[in-house]
């Protein structure tokens, strides 16, 4: 019994030292590769600020709700924005800041949520009764399209929206 018990301790260790040689071979190796993509990777994907002044804001009272969108079906649907803020109105003036996004075009919906109930207010015939804006200032007549309202963004990126 004592023979077998030996034979067996001496077995597991040197495949343990083996088996160690081994992982620490190919985590060294692994590590190595992950470094490298890393470093290709981080010059490929660039993190970007967009800068959103919003101005000519007539109500000091209720939140700003801003969707930022990425595609024109999100954008359209109202659904999936990219990023997104609710900042209280506090002044005529205010400044959002959206930080780590990707190159592409975007667009900006903005609404004053007066009363806090958090939809965009319309009077009988549908003409919004609260404040609202789009990127570009798109939108002169009815609601931006994606196509009106999309920017760039390649860079750090300052806009301003006037509510209307």
């Amino acid at each position: 019994m004592k023979h077998m018990n030996s034979t067996m301790a001496t077995t597991p260790c040197f495949q343990t030292h083996s088996t160690k040689r081994t992982l620490s071979a190919m985590w060294g190796a692994g590590l190595a590769c992950l470094l490298l993509s890393t470093g290709s990777m981080s010059a490929d994907i660039q993190a970007h600020t967009l800068t959103v002044d919003i101005d000519n804001i007539q109500v000091q009272t209720g939140a700003l709700m801003v969707q930022l969108y990425a595609n024109a079906e999100d954008y359209t649907s109202g659904k999936n924005p990219s990023a997104s803020m609710i900042k209280p109105v506090t002044k005529a003036e205010h400044r959002l800041v959206f930080s780590d996004l990707a190159d592409g075009q975007y667009a900006l919906k903005v609404f004053h949520d007066e009363n806090s109930n958090q939809r965009l207010d319309t009077n009988i015939l549908g003409v919004p009764s609260e404040g609202y804006g789009f990127s570009n200032n798109a939108g002169s007549f009815g609601p931006a399209s994606f196509k009106d309202a999309s920017f760039s963004l390649q860079g750090d990126t300052q806009i301003t929206i006037h509510i209307r």
